[in-house]
């Protein structure tokens, strides 16, 4: 079996057990010494045939990562990038998200968070609190909202 084919049943494979983007296969590629060209070709075939689909990729990844890993749009948008792919179709996936559920998930995390945080004083709370919807990838205004929502307001 030559390097290419064996290269080419691998990548097959590995794309019909989930869903994966062009930048994730073209890594799995690299054990394999394949070309430029052959790997361009490969990756063209994978395309064509339907194993290889970025739009789909973006969609399963976006609500894979807000439903199971609870990861504001930031965040979400940041990993995208990271894996090569461009920003239209990153906002295309992204626009899949239901503003009332986003606004939903965040106030759940908000709210199960401050069950476990410690804080002097209603500001430190909030700080704490703004923080971790940050690190979560969710929007500062988002946040902002949820917590004045939840009764903890700027002026305290």
């Amino acid at each position: 079996m030559s390097q290419y084919s064996e290269a080419l049943a691998s990548a097959a494979g590995y794309c019909s057990l989930a869903e994966h983007c062009v930048c994730e296969v073209v890594e799995k590629l690299k054990r394999f010494d394949l070309t430029a060209q052959d790997q361009k070709k490969l990756i063209q075939y994978l395309q064509d045939e339907g194993y290889l689909n970025e739009s789909r990729y973006v969609k399963a990844f976006v609500k894979d990562k807000f439903r199971f890993s609870k990861w504001g749009r930031l965040k979400i948008r940041y990993a995208l990038r990271q894996k090569g792919i461009s920003a239209t179709m990153a906002e295309e996936g992204l626009s899949e998200i239901q503003e009332a559920d986003y606004q939903e998930m965040l106030t759940d995390l908000l709210r199960q968070k401050k069950r476990s945080i410690k804080a002097n004083s209603p500001y430190e709370l909030r700080g704490k609190l703004i923080r971790f919807a940050a690190g979560r990838g969710f929007e500062l205004e988002q946040a902002g909202a949820c917590l004045r929502k939840m009764g903890l307001n700027d002026e305290e």
